[in-house]
């Protein structure tokens, strides 16, 4: 990665969050993406966001068994993190405003693959 690609991703990074601890909104989410050149879901800042997002839901899982209720998929098809992201973006003005997180979750709800829960 160049360099120069490096020095802006940080800045618009910095530029969008402030140094208080706040939620990551869809708005902000979206916003990382249009600003870069390539494929959205190739950032690797919008990859750990996901994937961190994953593991809080793992966490969860193991306190309430939350995951036995929405996931009965295999694994490789539901935890895609590309097309997750594809997903959020296509619902990004739905949330644009909310919590980026609550859409992962819509994600794991509505692609768990188990009947109606």
């Amino acid at each position: 990665m160049p360099r120069k690609f490096k020095i802006v991703a940080v800045s618009l990074i910095l530029a969008l969050f402030p140094l208080e601890s706040t939620a990551l909104t869809m708005g902000q989410f979206a916003s990382v993406c249009e600003s870069y050149q390539g494929k959205c879901s190739d950032i690797p800042f919008l990859q750990a966001y996901v994937g961190g997002a994953l593991d809080l839901v793992a966490m969860l899982d193991e306190e309430t068994d939350y995951l036995d209720q929405i996931y009965c998929n295999e694994a490789s098809d539901f935890f895609d993190v590309p097309e997750i992201i594809h997903f959020m973006l296509s619902h990004k003005e739905d949330y644009r405003d909310k919590n980026a997180m609550l859409l992962v979750i819509r994600y794991l709800e509505e692609r768990g693959g188990c009947p109606a829960h």
